[in-house]
């Protein structure tokens, strides 16, 4: 018997722990396509299974580090009962395969970016962590990655019914300082326009309302097709096709690479929702130079509005990196004043990590730890005070919601919802009062009454404020 049919043979209780951002859930949900289209059962509660897969994230310091301790989580699980097993897999065995095998034997397999499709037969043929036993079966990681999926390839989704991540690309071409993920997630490889309608259609026909588009950097998308403005292609292709979900929200957009062709395509698609999601990383020229990012405030500001106008008033995220090598007082200053200043509805704030095999890495980490979490803290502080006085300007609109929770914290006629420039998970929540009945993943008209940092309130369109 090869290791191939030991796979097919040996059914197993699955649960997955998935951790990391949007487009690590995607992969998640391709292990899990794969294990039940093997025949195992996927359960949600881990003490129900004997199979425990734990899909890693390496982006930084912070990552690594949860992604170590739900390993040992998983070994503990592992040594509570006989003949359970336990699989790592993703970004952290892609980039760290070896050192995980050796310092941490009680894994029974490790499955790398590359070895998705084989998830069942290496999680099932107890493979010795660093061997080669089976054809097909050597270990694939601790170099860039080269897979890409299909819209065919067998999926079991993570998220709510109504809402779904869609990954227009793997990997990254930008060379940003700081970053190691292009190391590990491979350069820039595009999914076919037909293939992604293909899958907007059958997500549609599943009952999905909100497509999320994502990609390490979306503007990077098409260019590896021969595509010159791959991203406005995609975007003017969805507003063509017939059978697409309502709400189409695009992620992670580059500095800089906002082409007038993609604003006009962004403004003439009704499905594209109000949302721009553009990380700046920081605001001083000269951080952003050490950084290898382009742009500066003026330029930032600038493509903010083109693209808020096309929108017709959109919410606004940004992403900013505090503590990068050099960072001076003034640097920082400088950013806190633009963020203060900006027209930022939601922002996340990272303490810079100091990663190897990155151009950065070579630089002094001179910034103290307890400088970069003062630092941090106070810039989520000043992102708190821009978000709230962004909200509270939506006072007196009337926005539409994607209801997703029924009752809400409120009460029986109270819900909870995210209008359309908020993505899920990271930008906040509209709580609507005095709701009649209504499910989750109806989109309601709802006018603003009240609005702080990262929340809104509001009623069913129609029903007075002052009631």
């Amino acid at each position: 018997m090869n290791a191939r049919d030991t796979g097919r043979r040996a059914r197993r209780r699955v649960a997955l722990v998935s951790l990391g951002c949007p487009k690590n859930q995607v992969d998640s949900e391709l292990i899990l396509g794969r294990l039940a289209s093997a025949g195992h059962e996927l359960v949600e509660d881990p003490d129900q299974a004997d199979l425990l897969v734990v899909n890693t994230c390496a982006f930084i310091d912070k990552a690594r580090a949860e992604s170590v301790e739900a390993l040992l989580d998983a070994a503990s699980w592992k040594d509570a009962r006989a003949g359970r097993t336990v699989v790592a897999a993703g970004c952290l065995v892609q980039r760290s395969g070896e050192e995980l095998a050796r310092e941490l034997p009680e894994l029974d397999a490790l499955v790398g970016l590359d070895e998705i499709d084989d998830v069942a037969e290496r999680a099932t043929a107890r493979l010795p962590a660093l061997g080669a036993a089976g054809e097909g079966l050597a270990p694939r990681w601790g170099r860039p990655a080269e897979r890409l999926f299909t819209a065919a390839d067998p999926r079991v989704r993570l998220s709510p019914p109504w809402s779904a991540w869609v990954k227009i690309a793997e990997g990254c071409d930008q060379s940003c300082a700081f970053c190691a993920i292009p190391g590990f997630r491979g350069r820039v490889r595009s999914r076919p326009i037909d293939d992604l309608l293909a899958e907007l259609r059958a997500l549609a026909a599943e009952g999905v309302v909100e497509a999320n588009l994502v990609a390490q950097d979306s503007t990077g998308y098409g260019r590896d097709l021969g595509l010159r403005d791959g991203l406005a292609e995609l975007v003017a292709a969805i507003g063509r096709a017939e059978g697409m979900p309502a709400w189409v929200r695009v992620h992670y957009l580059y500095p800089g690479r906002i082409s007038p062709r993609l604003v006009a395509a962004l403004a003439d698609n009704p499905r594209i929702v109000p949302y721009i999601d553009l990380p700046l990383q920081h605001a001083h020229p000269a951080v952003l130079r050490r950084m290898r990012r382009p742009g500066d405030p003026a330029s930032f500001l600038d493509q903010l509005a083109r693209l808020d106008e096309a929108l017709g008033g959109a919410g606004i995220r940004s992403a900013f990196i505090v503590g990068f090598p050099g960072e001076s007082d003034e640097e920082f200053d400088a950013l806190c004043r633009f963020v203060a200043e900006g027209p930022f509805d939601a922002v996340g704030v990272f303490a810079y990590s100091h990663e190897d095999d990155t151009p950065a890495g070579e630089l002094d980490d001179d910034v103290p730890p307890q400088v970069k979490e003062e630092r941090r803290t106070l810039l989520e502080e000043i992102a708190a005070a821009t978000s709230g006085e962004r909200q509270r300007r939506r006072v007196g609109q009337t926005l539409d919601v994607l209801v997703e929770q029924v009752p809400g914290p409120g009460g029986e006629r109270t819900a909870v919802g995210r209008w359309a420039g908020q993505a899920p998970e990271v930008d906040g929540q509209v709580v609507v009062e005095d709701v009649d009945a209504v499910v989750p993943g109806t989109i309601l008209p709802v006018t603003i009454a009240g609005g702080a940092p990262f929340e809104l309130t509001g009623r069913p369109a129609g029903r007075r404020l002052d009631d």
